[in-house]
């Protein structure tokens, strides 16, 4: 039996925890409102005996939580697997989580999160075949060196590949047609049906049909489509078995007990890999999915798990499960070319592509605009023209279309302005920043400078042109200026454990695949939920060549193999930094094609308190001839995780990369080797110089070895040169509410004529209790509030931010402050000079940090607690909210290791 601080996952507090993840908020269901999780529930992992069936300790646990929440509590699922021994349960009060951690042989609680389908970045349905040279779905093949396989006949034969999704369109004509034994998605099963809310309507079934979310249909087309269909394009495995496991409804909704149940089920029916394009920026990888997945890789499976799209929110900002320790977790990369919207014209000219600049659009959907034939007109004729629309214009553009050029003179926000002020009715962009986006107005870009320079030639000859914007979805490919590059909403690692996160990147930007049928048949998608299928289908034709034992050896062929991947397209630029492209992009055709083999894939330096800078490396002539090998050290960009006197992560668009490369010394630069020889080299690697370690740099790069017969592998390395123990943890940011209303943490009184967070001390009664708002400026293990009397002499240890000033003053007494299991004292009763608490109101395990828009990411928004956590009122008084929690790396036993905020004065009256 292990103590309830070891053990405890979650502990909700009777008030009711809200909003720890409120993105996931979608359609009609306000999943915010139970902290992202299923209220009181719970996945119980259960120890393994060599002398007991699963289904005995299954038992066992069951009759003790009855003798001791009798009536109380709904067992929701068994797991039986050698890799997991366990039961998801939900208890109906608070209270029985008490006897729920306290039973014998129960080794971990971990909470039901709710997971939803990903938001994708730019999902646009297709309708007709593309005239591009190099079609939209067959480039990625080209990146990877996939097409050379396929042209071999590689193509996946006799692997199974499980897809852990919103099932899968198996009637799509390139998916098979059909389900069952002998069709490509040979088996599988639906574990949610339709209504399921991660709360209740769980109704599964024998059928994994996909027919109201798309998402898993994409995913598997990319797995696995056939070819020649009309667009020309085919999966990575095309020859791949499909095993289709159900976890989404028609909600977009879906729970970790599920999707653990989806992983043993898919590991017991003889599942080669398993691909997962679903998860959160949790960033810890001791989730419920993430542990299991992990175990199942470590079995000799293949499994990848998507990144996330939270590039955006800075460094150290990583989806679970993707965070697993075996697993491969994967990045994207953006396509070489991408699918534009098209417009047509009164003049013979072919379609002309274009792409929605304002943020009423996206990428490659039609602006939309009814399909009149509108006229066209330019501001100036001279297509180099830097100063179009910069100052205002003397003339009515109303009912006309509008071509310029971003003015080299003025920002592009002006030239809007004046057009807009003048009645433009759409504007036309040429030569623009890509990312440009306009705050108001029908504002598209011609990536095409061709298209630009051709109308306004017709133009200033005076020919009249009018414009069309098809509604049909159809469009072009058009190269991407950024093709090749991550993607900028692939998320950034390490993990908050400092694993190496992502393992690789592969195509995940502008991907064509199928879609459900009755919803178009096609779609463009882009996102970490595209790559992780890619690398899925690669890992199954390295299975198909190299033997199905080779699995547990499919991440490091990968990373070792991968191509570096340039920060931009800069001659010169420094590889992007492997926080977020990983080891590279993988390169399935030297990964079956090397001779050499280099090992470890991966070295993990930690942070700077706990650097490992010291590391063997081993290489291994493979070939049949004598090999020489150079050794080198390449180093990638530096991500600067915090600004100068800022707690916060870097969010976009102020993330930072620098060129500050680490100090590696390397034990030699050359060595040869005869066919089947290895040998070693020490790399010793030291934190960079010149960069402040306060500002938690994330440093990484490659020990790259080129053999001379052609072959180029790396060893990867990252870690953060500063300590995360030194950190502060609970966010303090006065940019967490409006201006006006301060930051947080902080209690906040609600009501029509309230507004900000309360300032000195306040009194309420039970009608009219405020809540309790807070966020993580880092990750933590263990973070818990609990009830002071208001004349505790307790201070917080963090900055107050109602005030500019910090308070450096520290409770005189840590003791009763410690956790459980660092002390055997009550926190009501932790000695004689101890200034003790009132008893815990809520506690939360493995806590991520806030994302890049603090109050919709990992905020956490709760009412004001009126029962504490065992279900006692708390009653009427003067108290005060004490929040704690514990730094990454921290030891729990120690005081100073604890970040602590004391709340202002509540008083609860009665009345």
């Amino acid at each position: 039996m292990r103590s309830l601080a070891a053990v405890v996952g979650t502990l909700l507090s009777a008030g009711g925890v809200l909003g720890a993840s409120t993105t996931r908020a979608r359609g009609l269901l306000d999943l915010h409102a139970n902290n992202g999780t299923v209220p009181g529930g719970f996945i119980v992992e259960l120890s393994s005996s060599s002398t007991k069936r699963a289904a005995d300790t299954h038992a066992d646990f069951l009759s003790e939580l009855d003798k001791r929440a009798a009536g109380k509590f709904t067992t929701r699922k068994k797991y039986d697997s050698p890799l997991f021994n366990g039961i998801a349960i939900r208890l109906h009060t608070p209270e029985d989580l008490i006897s729920l951690a306290s039973i014998p042989n129960v080794v971990a609680v971990r909470p039901i999160q709710i997971f939803q389908v990903p938001k994708t970045v730019d999902r646009r349905i297709v309708t007709s075949t593309s005239d591009a040279d190099i079609p939209v779905g067959q480039s990625v093949h080209y990146m990877t060196g996939v097409d050379k396989l396929h042209a071999q006949g590689i193509a996946g034969k006799g692997v199974k590949v499980a897809v852990v999704d919103s099932g899968v369109d198996y009637m799509h004509p390139s998916l098979g047609g059909g389900f069952g034994p002998g069709f490509k998605v040979a088996g599988g099963y639906d574990l949610v049906g339709d209504e399921y809310t991660g709360f209740d309507n769980l109704e599964p079934d024998d059928d994994p049909r996909d027919t109201c979310i798309g998402h898993g249909t994409h995913v598997a087309g990319i797995v696995g489509m056939d070819p020649g269909n009309a667009y020309n394009v085919s999966g990575v495995a095309y020859d791949a078995t499909i095993l289709a496991y159900r976890v989404l409804s028609c909600w977009g909704l879906g729970s970790d007990d599920v999707y653990v149940d989806a992983l043993l089920r898919a590991h017991a029916d003889g599942a080669d890999i398993i691909t997962v394009s679903l998860g959160d920026g949790n960033g810890w990888a001791s989730t419920s999915v993430a542990v299991v997945a992990s175990r199942i890789a470590e079995q000799g499976r293949v499994v990848t798990i998507s990144a996330g799209n939270d590039g955006t929110s800075g460094s150290m900002f990583f989806a679970s499960p993707a965070t697993g320790e075996n697993v491969i977790s994967v990045a994207s990369v953006q396509n070489l070319r991408q699918h534009n919207a098209a417009l047509r014209t009164s003049v013979e000219h072919a379609p002309i592509p274009y792409a929605v600049a304002s943020f009423a659009g996206h990428q490659g959907m039609p602006l939309s605009v009814d399909e009149t034939p509108i006229p066209l007109t330019a501001i100036s004729t001279d297509p180099d023209a830097g100063d179009s629309a910069c100052e205002p214009l003397n003339v009515d553009l109303q009912q006309q279309v509008v071509i310029v050029r971003s003015a080299t003179k003025c920002d592009s926000d002006t030239q809007v302005s004046n057009l807009v002020d003048a009645n433009a009715n759409i504007i036309l962009f040429y030569d623009q920043d890509p990312a440009y986006r306009a705050a108001y107005g029908l504002v598209v870009q011609l990536p095409v400078r061709a298209d630009a320079d051709f109308l306004i030639s017709e133009l200033a000859k005076g020919t009249p042109i009018r414009v069309t914007f098809p509604q049909d979805n159809s469009g072009v490919d058009v190269p991407d200026d950024n093709g090749g590059l991550v993607s900028p909403f692939s998320s950034y690692g390490p993990s908050n454990e400092v694993l190496f996160k992502p393992s690789v990147a592969a195509p995940g930007g502008n991907i064509l695949s199928t879609w459900l049928i009755d919803d178009g048949s096609w779609a463009v998608d882009s996102g970490t939920s595209m790559s992780t299928p890619y690398t899925a289908g690669a890992a199954a034709l390295i299975l198909q060549m190299k033997g199905k034992n080779a699995a547990k050896n499919v991440r490091s062929i990968l990373q070792t193999t991968a191509d570096s991947i340039p920060a931009s397209k800069d001659k010169g630029a420094l590889p992007q930094t492997l926080a977020q492209a990983g080891a590279g992009l993988i390169n399935v055709f030297n990964a079956l094609n090397a001779h050499t083999e280099v090992s470890p894939a991966e070295l993990l330096l930690n942070d700077t308190a706990h650097w490992k800078g010291s590391h063997k490396i081993t290489i291994k002539n493979t070939g049949k001839a004598k090999q020489s090998y150079t050794i080198s050290h390449v180093p990638a960009m530096t991500v600067i995780s915090l600004a100068s006197s800022k707690i916060n992560f870097l969010a976009d668009p102020d993330i930072k990369q620098v060129s500050a490369p680490a100090r590696v010394k390397l034990s030699q630069s050359s060595m040869t080797l005869s066919a089947g020889q290895s040998a070693m080299f020490t790399a010793t690697i030291s934190a960079p110089a010149g960069v402040d370690p306060k500002l938690l740099p994330v440093v990484s790069g490659s020990i790259v070895i080129d053999g001379s017969q052609g072959d180029a592998l790396r060893v990867s390395y990252m870690g953060i040169a500063g300590s995360l123990r030194d950190a502060q943890t609970i966010s303090t940011s006065n940019d967490m509410l409006v201006p006006e209303s301060g930051g947080l943490p902080a209690v906040i009184p609600v009501g029509r004529n309230e507004s900000g967070a309360q300032r000195g001390s306040r009194n309420y009664t039970l009608t009219t209790l405020p809540r309790f708002a807070f966020t993580m400026a880092q990750g933590s293990r263990h973070v818990k509030l609990d009830l002071l009397d208001a004349a505790a002499d307790v201070h917080s240890t963090i900055p107050d931010p109602l005030d500019s000033a910090p308070q450096t003053k520290r409770g005189f007494t840590w003791s009763s402050w410690l956790p459980e299991s660092a002390s055997h004292k009550s926190l009501n009763a932790a000695g004689a000079a101890a200034i003790a608490t009132l008893g815990p109101l809520a506690e939360w395990r493995d806590l991520p940090r806030g994302g890049a828009f603090q109050r919709g990411s990992n905020f956490i928004y709760m009412e004001f607690p009126s029962q504490f956590a065992n279900g006692t009122k708390v009653p009427f008084g003067q108290y005060k909210l004490l929040l704690r929690a514990l730094r990454i790396t921290g030891n729990p036993s120690k005081a100073a290791d604890w970040d602590v905020y004391v709340s202002q004065q509540v008083g609860i009256l009665d009345g």
